[in-house]
């Protein structure tokens, strides 16, 4: 259904930035590129985007000799949104219908992605939840969802968008809801110690799923983290890479929240490179 192949100008680009941030020299930045494009070139195209950019991220830690090398990047964004944090909210308590409200800021902040490797506004996103329609808007079933759910497991995607995901679930006053992130750094995917910065530990329980693909590929996860996905009654989904490595792999009951971001992603939602998209779904 999703492939790496279709995904290898991304990863590309992504690397390509990454290797400007990290290295000044033009020597050090060629020695990058053929040792990455070496390996890429033996990568298996068939495997899912996220684990195709798993596997690509695991290379680039390597030759960058970095454990986490966005991390200046997530902290910064991660302090930047969580300054605007009361302004946020203030939007969300002065709207008729909070909880609305709070879910699409929260499809606003999926904006803050590396992977695409492309430059974006996050304040003209902001501005264009509040003024168009979702190209797919289910947030008043999932509203109904999240009532009537006893255990919800929401998986994070980007440090920054974390700051709207903790007021979304602030919003939802839900008792027993779970926050998961990355079980290790990849792009700038959040992390467990990003989630601490921003106070998501005060709104929800955090947990790593084990794993350093951008997505959450469940065979490849902790067992405390599978034994939650089975234990909750409600998914929440957010980002293309957790729609990439669930869609269709779980009878669990799921609402997806995302801001499409390619092509791939868009034509199989039915909907356009930009839209805004909460649906849910049950294979």
């Amino acid at each position: 259904m999703f492939d790496g192949y279709s995904c290898l100008p991304c990863v590309f680009s992504e690397f390509v930035g990454a290797v400007n941030r990290n290295f000044e020299e033009k020597k050090d930045r060629e020695r990058a590129m053929r040792t990455f494009f070496d390996h890429m070139a033996r990568a298996d195209y068939d495997q899912s985007p996220p684990e195709l950019v798993a596997e690509s991220h695991r290379v680039i830690r390597s030759i960058l000799g970095i454990e986490d090398p966005y991390r200046e990047i997530k902290e910064a964004f991660n302090d930047k949104m969580l300054a605007r944090y009361g302004e946020f909210k203030d939007l969300v308590e002065s709207a008729e219908d909070p909880f609305d409200m709070a879910a699409r800021l929260a499809v606003a902040g999926n904006i803050i992605d590396y992977g695409p490797g492309k430059p974006f506004d996050v304040d003209k996103t902001l501005r264009r939840v509040l003024s168009e329609k979702f190209a797919v808007d289910e947030i008043s079933n999932l509203k109904t969802a999240v009532a009537e759910a006893e255990t919800i497991l929401y998986l994070g995607d980007n440090a920054g968008e974390i700051v709207l995901d903790r007021l979304f679930i602030e919003t939802m006053a839900h008792p027993n809801l779970w926050f998961a992130v990355r079980g290790k750094p990849v792009i700038n995917d959040a992390t467990a110690c990003d989630a601490l910065r921003v106070g998501m530990d005060k709104a929800a329980k955090v947990i790593g799923n084990g794993h350093d693909a951008p997505g959450t590929l469940l065979d490849h996860t902790s067992a405390e983290f599978r034994e939650l996905f089975e234990k909750a009654d409600l998914i929440i989904s957010k980002g293309q890479g957790n729609l990439e490595s669930l869609w269709g792999k779980t009878q669990k009951p799921l609402y997806f929240m995302l801001m499409a971001k390619c092509d791939l992603v868009a034509g199989h939602l039915g909907v356009e490179n930009g839209d805004m998209v909460v649906t849910g779904h049950r294979p």
